[in-house]
């Protein structure tokens, strides 16, 4: 009797953190812009639109200078420190962004995305794969009338053994590397972004497994913050693409340009107590070299006297997601939240399915197909400690079959890992 009391205590103190600060575990709770799937996994930004946290630094960096003297560390995963320097300025350094388990990938959790290329293999065939590591990520900025900042995101791998006995040899050489900068402002509630992605590639010179890959990004948007209203606007456009020279001469690629609106409303409804909406529009056109679509996976076409995949996919995603959440001071030492995600219309249209005419089935086009879309109802925490904050996304701990702590299981307990992430930051 005394377990199960102690038991319902220790869950009612967690049940009953400042919310200026963040963390990955208020990302995954509150809710995040959608991503999108083609051979590969696309997200829109890292962090939210429609509403403030820590994470907007890495499409914004101007936002360091609301966030200074400041470090965070995410379970498992990624941390790093922001510091004011002479009132005015504040630099920073965040290390090993999204864990460094599955780079160019998307955390379905938080919609996050991992730096670096996103399955590379669909592009460069049976050439070994190197994705970069230890991605380091730079900041620095300042309040001169405006505030500013600037970003600059490094990653890089290189493997002199590959495929070669002999260490010295250069011959044998493969190496991935990334590179990504961002500039953004706060202006009388405007707040502009621009990011690129440049000189990202995969250079493979291994006898036999000669092949190349390239990847770039620009990113361009703003809010505009308006009273309690918050309007957005934002383009992404992705490409990736390779080359392996041993069996084809014809770059494959995949190309999402994604364009996304929205508006959102924050309300006090009591001190403390705060409820959050937010509606969107996107649309993601995609041409994809490696999608099989409607036709045959195994269907190839000849070019240059060499036989590449025809079934090609050239399809558009309409997305209207939905998102509520609540954060609420339940005490001095303690807030929670919850977050609902529902995508109220998430569907596809192909305009070519298979770039093969003669192929059988024969090429589909103007089809259309509903996809799942993305549906969450989420809990978390923050427990406060003075500066220090520890705040959790509740849910089951354990892995499932694509690495993500899974937080969408209807049951909650100490047996079943109640905090599937959690993070700790300070503040001073």
């Amino acid at each position: 009797m005394n377990g199960k009391f102690i038991s319902t205590a220790i869950l009612a103190t967690l049940l009953v953190g400042s919310n200026a600060f963040a963390s990955l575990a208020r990302l995954a709770v509150m809710g995040t812009e959608p991503f999108f799937t083609s051979s590969v996994t696309v997200n829109a930004v890292n962090g939210s639109l429609w509403y403030d946290d820590d994470y907007n630094v890495f499409y914004n960096p101007a936002y360091v200078n609301d966030y200074k003297n400041y470090a965070t560390m995410n379970k498992g995963l990624e941390g790093g420190f922001f510091k004011s320097e002479f009132e005015n300025y504040v630099y920073g350094l965040y290390v090993n962004r999204n864990g460094g388990a599955s780079f160019g990938n998307v955390n379905t959790n938080t919609s996050i995305m991992a730096p670096g290329f996103s399955t590379l293999g669909n592009y460069i065939g049976s050439a070994t794969v190197l994705n970069v590591q230890r991605p380091y990520d730079f900041f620095i900025g300042g309040d001169t009338g405006l505030k500013w900042g600037a970003h600059l995101a490094w990653a890089y791998n290189r493997n002199q053994m590959a495929g070669n006995s002999n260490s010295n040899s250069g011959s044998a050489e493969i190496t991935a590397r990334y590179w990504h900068a961002d500039l953004g402002a706060e202006v009388m509630g405007f707040e502009p972004f621009v990011g690129l992605t440049f000189l990202t590639n995969y250079q493979n010179n291994t006898a036999s497994q000669a092949s190349t890959a390239a990847l770039s990004e620009f990113t361009g948007g703003f809010r505009y913050k308006y009273e309690n209203w918050t309007p957005y606007f934002m383009y992404h456009k992705w490409r990736q693409g390779g080359v392996n020279n041993n069996t084809m001469v014809t770059q494959l690629q995949t190309r999402h340009n994604i364009w996304g609106i929205g508006v959102s409303h924050d309300a006090k409804l009591a001190d403390g107590v705060h409820f959050i909406k937010n509606v969107g529009a996107w649309l993601n056109a995609v041409q994809d070299d490696n999608g099989t679509g409607f036709g045959p996976s195994n269907s190839t076409t000849t070019v240059d006297g060499q036989s590449v995949p025809s079934a090609n996919q050239n399809f558009t995603d309409y997305v209207i997601p939905v998102n509520i959440a609540l954060e609420a001071e339940a005490a001095s030492w303690l807030v929670l939240r919850a977050g609902a995600t529902v995508d109220f219309i998430n569907d596809r249209k192909y305009n070519t399915s298979n770039s093969n005419a003669n192929a059988s089935p024969a090429p589909i086009t103007n089809a259309n197909q509903s996809l799942a879309g993305r549906v969450a109802i989420r809990m978390g925490s923050t427990l406060k400690f003075g500066k220090l904050h520890i705040d959790s996304a509740f849910g089951n701990g354990a892995a499932t079959t694509t690495g993500a702590e899974n937080l969408d299981t209807s049951s909650t307990g100490f047996d079943g890992q109640l905090f599937a992430l959690m993070s700790a930051s300070y503040h001073w």
